[in-house]
């Protein structure tokens, strides 16, 4: 087996950059890849499909926050309106239960009704006022 010098080939391999996965800088001698920049390139490429992504992640937990605001302002306008009709339900029953003590005194049917009759209706009373 033969081992060949540097000087036999007249030129430093690692000088070659076009040829050798190596390169020498010329500024300060140091020993750098070939592949640096295109190292450079894929990181700078990975950081704005990152920043693509992340982009597209916040845009996305906006509109889903917005489209919850607008649930919660659409479940408080029907929170309000189930109020209101309540209200007026519970003013109906009173006036219902006004108008049976008014009626209770001239009614006859109403003077001498069944032990369970009565029962009945003031429980129904009872439950609808509530």
């Amino acid at each position: 087996m033969h081992v060949y010098s540097m000087e036999q080939f007249g030129t430093n391999p690692l000088s070659q950059s076009s040829t050798s996965c190596l390169s020498e800088d010329s500024q300060d001698g140091n020993i750098l890849t070939v592949g640096a920049n295109s190292l450079e390139e894929k990181k700078l490429k990975r950081r704005q499909k990152n920043r693509a992504a992340a982009q597209r992640s916040r845009q996305k937990h906006t509109e889903k926050a917005d489209e919850l605001h607008q649930q919660h302002e659409q479940l408080e306008q029907n929170n309000r309106a189930l109020k209101k009709e309540i209200e007026a339900l519970k003013q109906e029953v009173k006036y219902w239960n006004q108008m049976l003590k008014d009626h209770e005194s001239t009614c006859p049917d109403m003077l001498t009704p069944s032990l369970s009759t009565q029962t009945s209706l003031l429980h129904w009373l009872n439950r609808g006022i509530q």
